[in-house]
């Protein structure tokens, strides 16, 4: 064997090694693709579904949040009338300054006067608003309903007892504690 010949097999060896590494890699090539693909194709449509989900959950809780949105804002809307007739409701029960020597003793005395048209106008503040009433205004108003009922009798002749006239101080106090829990609560959520 002679040189030229162990160079001819030695590069008929390289050729065919080569020549197979070639095929092999071409095929390991195309292989890794159509792996690669699938591996791919199953991780593109977790992640779509996982989107989806997402987005479906998202546009749920949007909803919800929406449908929760109107609900405060109705709510609001109606205590801020509330708030707004009990303002005016306490503005046309409360006296006038009638006369120069006029003093909270008469300012009660009027008031006291006025027992039975208070009494309807709180009746009808209650039945129109009681729904959006706090609990310690309701019954702050419930307890001026009541001092107006019971009380409304024990004027006669335009004559105001001493205990008419601190139950009409009693109302009107309490009235105003009645206001300031309204515009409290109101004020509270316009800040927010």
């Amino acid at each position: 064997m002679t040189l030229s010949d162990v160079l001819e097999i030695a590069g008929a060896v390289m050729i065919s090694l080569g020549s197979a590494a070639g095929i092999l890699f071409a095929f390991s090539s195309w292989l890794g693709h159509i792996w690669a693909e699938r591996i791919l194709s199953k991780e593109k449509a977790k992640y779509a579904e996982d989107l989806e989900a997402f987005k479906k959950q998202l546009l749920l809780e949007t909803e919800s949040h929406k449908t929760r949105l109107k609900k405060s804002e109705l709510i609001f809307a109606k205590e801020f009338d509330a708030a707004s007739a009990l303002v005016a409701l306490i503005r046309d029960i409360s006296p006038t300054y009638s006369h120069p020597t006029m003093d909270w003793h008469d300012a009660c005395d009027e008031i006291a006067l006025n027992f039975g048209k208070i009494e309807r106008l709180i009746g009808a503040y209650l039945r129109a608003h009681g729904a959006v009433l706090s609990e310690p205004v309701k019954d702050l108003l419930s307890s001026c309903y009541g001092i107006a009922g019971e009380n409304q009798f024990e004027v006669s002749d335009g004559d105001v007892s001493r205990k008419t006239n601190e139950a009409a101080d009693s109302l009107h106090t309490k009235l105003q504690e009645a206001e300031s829990a309204m515009l409290r609560q109101v004020n509270t959520q316009i800040a927010m």
